[in-house]
Parts: C-alpha cells; sequence; structure tokens
C-alpha cells in the first residue's frame, strides 16, 4: 500500500480508536455556487498567502461537521518525514503529494484526519491538507498536478521514500467539485492485493491549497471525499481569505 494510503488508514484507525468517530452520519453541506461562488473567487484572487496560526483557525472542527470526527495531525505524523518519488518524473506531482518533496513548496501547511460514523458516508475517513502558497505556486501546483493525471493514467512505480516500493496501476480523472478558483480531482489505485483506491480533491482558493484524501474502509475500491467535506472546508478557507 503507499505511503500516503497507510495514513489515512492510520488515521482514521486513530480517530476511532479515540472515541472520535460518534453520532450520526452528515451528508449535506452547502458549498457555494452561483453570485456567491464568483465573490469567493475575487476574494480568494486578492487574499495572501495564510500564516499557520491563520491556518489553523481555517481548519475544520469537530463542530464543523455533524456526524464526523476531526482530529489534528502533524507533518510527520501525515507522512513520517518521508519523500515519495515517482519513477517517471511527469509523475513526481502525484507521489509528491504524499510526501514531503513539494515543488513549489508550501510556506505553511495544517493537517486535519477526518471520519464519518454512520450515514451514507459511513467508513470514509482521510486526511485534509491546508497550505498557504508563495506568488504563482499554488496556481503552479494545479497546474503540475492537472500534467500528471492526464500523463500518468497508467499508473506508475514508485517508492514511499524509505526504499519500499510504493507502487501505483491506475489514475483516475474525476468529476471535480465547483468550489475555490480553481479544483480538480482523481482516484490512484494502490498496486497491492486490496487493489484500494486513494480519492483526492483539491481546491485553490487564491494562495491556499485544500488538499484532501479519501479513502473507504468498509469497501477500499469505492472511496470519494465527501461533498459535505469539501464544501465546508473550502467555505472556512474563503472566510479566512476574505478577514
Amino acid at each position: 500500500m503507499t505511503s500516503g494510503a497507510r495514513s489515512v488508514l492510520t488515521a482514521a484507525a486513530v480517530l476511532a480508536a479515540l472515541g472520535l468517530v460518534t453520532g450520526c452520519g452528515g451528508s449535506g453541506g452547502g458549498g457555494g455556487g452561483g453570485k456567491d461562488q464568483k465573490v469567493a473567487q475575487r476574494d480568494g484572487a486578492a487574499a495572501e498567502p495564510l500564516s499557520a496560526s491563520a491556518l489553523e483557525r481555517a481548519a475544520l472542527v469537530k463542530a464543523d461537521l455533524k456526524g464526523y470526527g476531526i482530529g489534528k495531525m502533524t507533518e510527520r505524523e501525515f507522512n513520517g518525514d518521508k519523500e515519495a518519488k515517482a519513477l517517471k518524473p511527469g509523475c513526481q506531482p502525484l507521489a509528491a503529494l504524499m510526501g514531503t518533496g513539494f515543488d513549489p513548496a508550501p510556506r505553511n501547511s495544517v493537517y486535519r484526519s477526518y471520519a464519518a460514523a454512520s450515514g451514507k458516508d459511513a467508513g470514509v475517513s482521510g486526511i485534509i491538507r491546508l497550505s498557504s502558497y508563495g506568488p504563482g505556486d499554488a496556481e503552479k501546483t494545479v497546474k503540475d498536478l492537472r500534467k500528471a493525471v492526464s500523463a500518468c493514467k497508467g499508473g506508475f512505480a514508485a517508492t514511499d521514500g524509505s526504499g519500499k516500493r510504493a507502487d501505483v496501476t491506475k489514475v483516475t480523472s474525476l468529476d471535480a467539485p465547483a468550489a475555490g478558483d480553481e479544483a480538480l480531482a482523481y482516484s490512484m489505485v494502490d498496486d497491492g492485493k486490496d487493489k484500494a483506491v486513494i480519492a483526492f480533491t483539491v481546491v485553490r482558493t487564491g494562495p491556499q491549497l485544500t488538499v484532501m484524501f479519501g479513502v473507504n474502509l468498509t469497501n477500499p475500491t469505492q472511496s470519494a471525499v465527501p461533498k459535505t467535506v469539501v464544501d465546508r472546508q473550502v467555505r472556512k478557507v474563503e472566510a479566512a481569505n476574505r478577514s
């Protein structure tokens, strides 16, 4: 299993062990559109890179999502200080997303783990990385990811930073949410025997990126990032940009 998949599953297990997965599963969640979205996009374009403390305030907390457990994570807990490497250079943006070797590197990042307790999203868990970037770097990150998703559809060989193989057999572009200034979504199939799927949603709001991972613990081949998670988190980043 890839380094990123192991991290997501570990985060989910930690949440369950701490008793954070409680209550009824949520499935709604606004998510702006139309006029509100256009206003958010203008605000995002004029925003400044957020400080680490501002990102922390913009990150989800348990009260934001009914029926979800939300936990704080450190960067070390997320990636184990490992720099994932794709053997094919054009696929490196996809591998880098699960490690430490971001290019360009964000200025600041904070991490959250989430898990749905019940309802239609039951079994879905994941990780959120909120990052602020220097001028043009968030845009370049999204552009590079788009190119990599297209170029690496057939999968790619990779290592997890400790020399262990972390190959991906398939990369699939998914419908992106109507959120932020631009967004993309895709999934990757792990080369392990379970063929686990990791879903990704990336939303740029000005110089901030919201990167969301999702796995399905009850059915690893049917992973997704819940719309309610995307909507609520992006709205908080938009609000932070305007403040």
